[in-house]
């Protein structure tokens, strides 16, 4: 018998808490430094510490889940997860707080590309970015969720309380999942084997659209998230703040994913994909200047709210691109997708931790934001010759 929980709602609820782990330490950078000893530099580095390993476990994540199924690889991901999140709840030291973030991270890649993947196989393409766009909806508020509550949380009770509520949470989504998610009965799937591997990817790397939405994920995820895990001590290097505001200023960028999704559908009517994904590049761009121009916390939460809003019009329509590019190894694709995503997510923080130190955070967030600008008209450029439709 079928869950009576609707699909959407039990997927938007994993990635909601999937979407929490991975943005959670990045407004308590300055607290974990001082409990545990490592320079704050260090402790912005668990931001990658997660993401690296989500992105490197994608490539066998994508063919498990074609060839054993989409859901109960996710299941066995969430089960790590909250095991991770527990560890990392409870770690003592500042080595065992980065390997629990990295297992957890690794496993966290089980989460929201399948998720997605399974958006595409039971939603038919005219359908799909909107359907897309309700989950990420939901991983967009976990983002909000996790960086305004952890921010705040933790500084009235301490870095591990936001870990702590956190791990409810995932726990959460690992029991809806075991009741709700069941395995579709006309599926047709082969044994695992690095042979079937190799030819799923061979199938997504032989659509001439793959590089372009593989690399314009990269530079998207290294372009708007490498500031994120130093905003807590750019506030306090300017005197305005620090963790609990650097919460709330992140927590901006979620507000902004979250109202693109109310409008997408109309955006797309309007205007169609690709003029929408060249409009969201410049609103990123100008927003990250202003975070590097102005002085105010506020200013800049506003200014991370046109981020968010402006990366998502080019990131969803990604995640639409990548969900057609091999349909019968539509795991695999969005494996590579989340793959791309998160490299350019766990190397983002080293530049510009590097680039702070080098030229200052001004001159490192105006070169980020002329990158993020020219983005969505690069992309929709390269696709349009390859003959995509937007």
């Amino acid at each position: 018998m079928d869950s009576p929980l609707p699909l959407l709602l039990v997927l938007g609820l994993i990635s909601f808490s999937s979407a929490i782990a991975i943005r959670l330490p990045d407004p308590l950078s300055p607290l974990i430094a001082r409990d545990l000893d490592v320079s704050v530099q260090a402790a912005a580095l668990l931001a990658s510490a997660y993401s690296l390993p989500y992105a490197l476990g994608q490539p066998v994540l994508g063919p498990l889940a074609d060839a054993l199924g989409k859901a109960r690889v996710m299941k066995a991901c969430l089960a790590v997860v909250v095991a991770g999140m527990l560890a990392s709840f409870l770690a003592p030291n500042y080595a065992t707080l980065a390997i629990s973030r990295a297992v957890a991270g690794a496993a966290s890649g089980g989460a929201i590309p399948i998720c997605f993947a399974i958006v595409g196989d039971r939603f038919d393409y005219a359908h799909r970015q909107v359907a897309l766009a309700r989950v990420l909806a939901a991983a967009v508020t976990g983002q909000l969720v996790g960086s305004v509550a952890s921010g705040a949380i933790g500084d009235a009770l301490g870095w591990r309380a936001p870990f702590l509520t956190a791990l409810g949470i995932s726990s959460a989504a690992l029991v809806a999942a075991i009741i709700a998610l069941k395995p579709r009965n006309d599926s047709q799937r082969k044994p695992f084997t690095l042979a079937g591997a190799r030819a799923g990817y061979a199938q997504v790397l032989a659509n001439p659209r793959a590089p372009v939405c593989f690399a314009t994920v990269f530079c998207g995820g290294l372009a708007i998230y490498g500031a994120f895990p130093h905003m807590a001590h750019l506030f306090e290097l300017r005197g305005v703040g620090g963790v609990r505001e650097a919460g709330f200023a992140v927590g901006g960028f979620g507000i902004g994913g979250v109202a693109f999704t109310f409008v997408v559908g109309a955006i797309l009517r309007r205007f169609g994909m690709f003029p929408m994904m060249r409009v969201g590049g410049m609103l990123a761009g100008a927003a990250l200047a202003t975070i590097a121009l102005t002085q105010a916390w506020q200013a800049a939460a506003l200014s991370f709210v046109a981020l968010g809003f402006g990366f998502y019009m080019i990131h969803n329509s990604m995640q639409t691109q990548a969900s057609e590019l091999a349909p019968k190894a539509r795991g695999s694709a969005m494996a590579l997708h989340a793959c791309f995503f998160f490299l350019g997510i766990a190397l983002g923080p080293v530049i510009v931790g590097l680039g702070f130190e080098a030229v200052g955070p001004k001159a490192t967030l105006l070169a980020l934001a002329a990158f993020a600008a020219t983005i969505g008209w690069a992309s929709a450029a390269a696709l349009t010759a390859r003959g995509a439709t937007g």
